[in-house]
C-alpha cells in the first residue's frame, strides 16, 4: 500500500469514528432495591443494560401488593406507575432522566418529544389486588441520558410516583420507592 492509499483509508476510517466517538454509551451496572414497609413492593430488572444512541437500555418493573387487602392507587400520567424517570440528585424541578414506556404513546394523558414530555394532572385510580402484580416495561434512550452515575428512580415530574391507601376512607400514603440504577459509561474503542 502506497502512503496516498494508507493516508486515503486512515482519514475515511478517522472520519467515521469521529462520530462515534462523539457519543458516549451507558451500562446499567447495578440495580439496588430497598425494602419498604409499605403494602407495595418495587421489583426492577435490568433486561438490556446496554444504553446506546440507537438501541436503548431497558427496565422491567413490576409494582406487587404484598399485602391481605387490596390496595387503590392514585397517580397521573398513566396507571399504575405514572411517568417515571431517574434523578442524580441535582435541584431540577423535574428527573433528569426520562423513562419511556409503550404506555406513553396508547395514553391521551402523556406527551412524550424529543426534548421533554408533558402531561394530564388529572388523577387517575385503580385497584391492585392483594397478592396481584403488574409489570411494566420502560426503556433508557442514549440520547436522554448525559452522564454515568447513580440515580433515584422516582417521578419523573413528582418526586413521587404514586399515593395509595387500603379502604375508600383511609388517608393516601405517598410511595416513594428506594432504587437505584446505576449507569457507567462504556468504552467506545475494542
Amino acid at each position: 500500500m502506497n502512503r496516498r492509499q494508507y493516508l486515503a483509508v486512515s482519514t475515511a476510517a478517522l472520519s467515521g469514528l469521529a462520530g462515534c466517538l462523539g457519543e458516549p454509551e451507558y451500562t446499567i451496572s447495578s440495580v439496588e432495591t430497598g425494602d419498604d414497609s409499605h403494602p407495595l413492593a418495587l421489583d426492577v430488572t435490568a433486561v438490556d443494560r446496554n444504553i446506546a444512541i440507537e438501541s436503548p437500555g431497558q427496565l422491567d418493573i413490576t409494582l406487587r401488593n404484598t399485602g391481605t387487602q387490596d390496595v387503590i392507587i392514585k397517580n397521573t400520567g398513566v396507571w399504575p406507575l405514572g411517568v417515571l424517570g431517574l434523578d442524580s440528585g441535582g435541584e431540577s424541578v423535574s428527573a433528569d432522566i426520562l423513562l419511556l414506556a409503550d404506555e406513553y404513546a396508547e395514553a391521551d394523558t402523556v406527551e412524550v418529544r424529543p426534548n421533554g414530555a408533558s402531561k394530564d394532572n388529572a388523577p387517575l385510580t385503580g385497584t391492585l389486588a392483594a397478592a396481584e402484580s403488574i409489570q411494566r416495561q420502560y426503556e433508557i434512550d442514549g440520547r436522554r441520558v448525559s452522564s454515568a452515575g447513580a440515580y433515584t428512580l422516582q417521578g419523573y415530574f413528582d418526586e413521587v410516583p404514586l399515593s395509595y391507601r387500603t379502604g375508600q376512607n383511609a388517608d393516601w400514603v405517598a410511595y416513594h420507592p428506594s432504587v437505584t440504577v446505576t449507569l457507567t459509561e462504556q468504552s467506545m474503542l475494542p
